[in-house]
């Protein structure tokens, strides 16, 4: 169980969730409010988030009610043999694959394009969840051609690309992204599909109202001095964070802001990965540095100081 201990009476500070440490665009909060208080209702068929989206990705986008959905249409579309997926990775791909009736295939992440074969659906979270693993595009688009020759396709899922900065494979390689955790509003369901997409995926009503308005108003160049504004911060806060950490327990290199260690802190909510086949570990995500302080504390005690 990780999440939602904020609803608590006396809240466990909580670092299972691995949504943005600096919290929503400064705007969000009130457009947000602003679209319940008018009662804001899509104009069929259009999604004007979509516009600023695609502003923002420079490329199409469809938007979705959440990557798990845009993921969920996208590999219901294909009517994939089997789901091939690397492992450790998001848990989420297993019960959509379950959903669909398709077995599930652990491989290693060096080997799936001699794992997959016709008809089957590899999905690639780039960067991955929980190891922050990241492969550059070039990589990605090889590895897509690798799995065409024999058959397969693969979906990347991106929804943490803005964390790191890098390159979307998009539209080269269908991809699936969430919003949701760059603008720490995971609740609220803002995914998409990037790319030409098939009339399969443009069922009406993808996206929320409130999403939509929101999304909107806010703009894509406020997107961008979001993600700037994340990068910078976690590129000073999570290395000192696994540092410290890595004094007095096994921690995972990452190259977002959270990361996997041996160990399961008492006080404070992480994310065990026992699920995953990581039994002893955790995911945490750093959030404030006076919050961190507490994490380091709860892990290693009177290690550190």
């Amino acid at each position: 169980m990780h999440g939602g201990s904020s609803w608590l009476d006396k809240p466990i500070p909580d670092f299972s969730d691995n949504s943005n440490p600096l919290g929503p665009p400064p705007q969000l909060p009130a457009l947000v409010r602003e679209a319940v208080e008018r009662g804001v209702y899509l104009k069929f068929p259009a999604n004007a988030a979509e516009e600023v989206l695609a502003q923002y990705e420079g490329v199409d986008v469809v938007a979705f009610n959440g990557a798990t959905e845009a993921l969920t249409a996208v590999l219901a579309s294909h009517r994939p043999r089997r789901v091939v997926v690397p492992w450790p990775t998001y848990s989420d791909y297993e019960r959509i694959a379950s959903l669909l009736g398709a077995p599930l295939i652990r491989a290693e992440l060096g080997g799936l394009a001699s794992v997959a074969g016709p008809r089957d659906v590899v999905v690639l979270a780039n960067p991955n969840n929980p190891t922050g693993e990241y492969m550059p595009r070039d990589a990605v688009l090889e590895l897509a051609r690798a799995l065409r020759a024999r058959g397969a396709t693969l979906v990347v899922d991106e929804s943490f690309i803005d964390f790191v900065g890098g390159e979307t494979a998009a539209p080269d390689v269908p991809v699936i992204k969430s919003y949701g955790k760059l603008l720490a509003v995971p609740g609220l369901r803002i995914g998409a599909y990037l790319g030409e997409a098939p009339p399969a995926l443009r069922a009406p009503w993808r996206l929320n109202s409130i999403a939509d308005y929101a999304i909107y108003h806010m703009g894509a160049e406020a997107l961008r001095a979001h993600a700037v504004a994340t990068r910078t911060y976690i590129a000073e806060e999570a290395p000192r964070v696994v540092e410290a950490l890595a004094k007095c327990v096994e921690v995972w290199r990452t190259r977002l802001h959270f990361f996997v260690m041996r160990a399961r802190p008492v006080g404070v909510k992480v994310r065990p990965l026992d699920d995953l086949g990581l039994p002893g570990y955790s995911r945490a995500s750093i959030k404030s540095r006076e919050l961190d302080e507490i994490l380091i504390r709860a892990v290693c005690g009177d290690a550190v100081g």
